[in-house]
């Protein structure tokens, strides 16, 4: 996850966590009353806290979670919409030693229902932002993977069947294709772990946690894992390939990278 997304989900959990203290004063308040002005002090911070966050992340669920703080409903009888006796708002202001804002125990089922709907919806924010950057990042991703396998298809074309030269594009590709594949791993939270404790996490490590999370499918991983078979032997002299071999690399490692994301 990338650091962005790892401050917003930490900011996620740190409102969280005034929300339950948040609760447990308006509980507080519905069954002995002693809650003033703690409530309203923080209640108020983690409501400003809480719509920021919404605001700075463009949520969609902003005019909810706004329409649960200060609660409307239509009045039939009147034909018109009207604010509610209680909403969180208007929660976080009772005090049961002012005559006029009397507090009843009846009252916090009410206040939780959309307490509780708003602290969903911040908490929702997350797999939100998360969503709508996944095209951006994989998009990122596939652009530089091609200019990769652009270089790459240079190198073959003017290699005229030079060794070295033909080799040298498939390592390129092949790095090209591997950054793709943890890229999308990364985004997708997807846990790639080392085949062994004291290893690094390789490319096959990453193509059995896709395949496993159904990001890529069997067949894909087949193929993938081909065509690395490929890029492996470009940086090892001693094994075999011919240019054919590696232009598949080039050509099919650019045709999956645009199709995984």
């Amino acid at each position: 996850m990338n650091t962005k997304l790892l401050q917003l989900e930490q900011r996620v959990k740190e409102l969280d966590l005034m929300a339950q203290e948040v609760d447990k004063l308006a509980h507080s308040l519905a069954n002995d009353g002693i809650a003033q002005p703690e409530l309203l002090n923080k209640g108020h911070a983690w409501h400003r806290g809480a719509r920021e966050l919404l605001v700075q992340q463009r949520s969609t669920a902003l005019k909810e979670f706004d329409e649960c703080y200060i609660h409307m409903e239509y009045n039939a009888f009147l034909g018109r919409q009207e604010r509610d006796r209680i909403d969180i708002e208007r929660y976080f202001s009772l005090d049961l030693s002012v005559n006029d804002q009397p507090c009843e125990e009846s009252d916090y089922p009410f206040f939780y229902k959309l307490f509780a709907k708003a602290c969903s919806l911040v908490r929702a924010t997350l797999e939100e932002v998360k969503s709508r950057e996944l095209p951006v990042v994989t998009q990122l991703s596939f652009a530089v993977s091609c200019g990769e396998f652009d270089t790459a298809l240079d190198l073959l074309t003017q290699s005229s069947g030079n060794d070295a030269v033909v080799r040298a594009a498939g390592v390129v590709a092949r790095v090209a294709l591997e950054r793709h594949l943890l890229t999308v791993a990364d985004i997708r939270s997807v846990a790639v772990a080392a085949s062994s404790p004291n290893k690094k996490i390789t490319a096959q490590d990453a193509l059995n946690a896709l395949v496993k999370q159904g990001v890529i499918t069997p067949i894909q991983k087949s193929e993938l894992e081909g065509l690395f078979k490929i890029g492996n032997f470009c940086a090892h002299p001693k094994e075999s390939v011919t240019q054919i071999d590696v232009s598949r690399l080039v050509d099919r490692g650019r045709e999956l990278c645009s199709v995984i994301s």
